[in-house]
């Protein structure tokens, strides 16, 4: 049963159907609740949907089971960036930096997140 639900997420997520995929993980899920590796993907697939409050759960929930993931800690900087609390966002890639330094898209979102702290705080009519 398990290996079904994780070939039909794949499937799903090959096919650019997240939300369906999503759901398939939790099957998964609730089959095998310690695997790190599905609450990974169902945060991924809640990220391409565009629901970044599920990904940020699910993120945070991967980051307590796996302290030294750095995945997790992209995936929540990247789940925290679309709601837009960039301060949050830097936290999360800095960790992830820590624990896998000079990865490209660690360093990349933790840019990204920088910038748009930037210009968050900056007055309008400023340089």
């Amino acid at each position: 049963m398990l290996a079904s639900a994780k070939f039909r997420a794949h499937e799903e997520f090959k096919h650019g159907n997240y939300y369906a995929a999503a759901h398939i993980y939790k099957e998964a899920i609730d089959l095998d609740p310690g695997n790190a590796t599905l609450l990974s993907n169902r945060s991924l697939c809640w990220l391409r949907y565009g629901d970044a409050r599920l990904a940020l759960k699910d993120a945070q929930a991967l980051r307590m089971m796996r302290p030294g993931c750095q995945k997790a800690c992209y995936r929540e900087g990247t789940a925290l960036m679309l709601l837009k609390d960039y301060e949050k966002a830097c936290g999360a890639f800095l960790d992830g930096l820590k624990l896998d330094p000079g990865n490209v898209e660690i360093e990349d979102g933790l840019r990204e997140a920088l910038e748009s702290l930037k210009i968050c705080r900056s007055s309008p009519g400023e340089d």
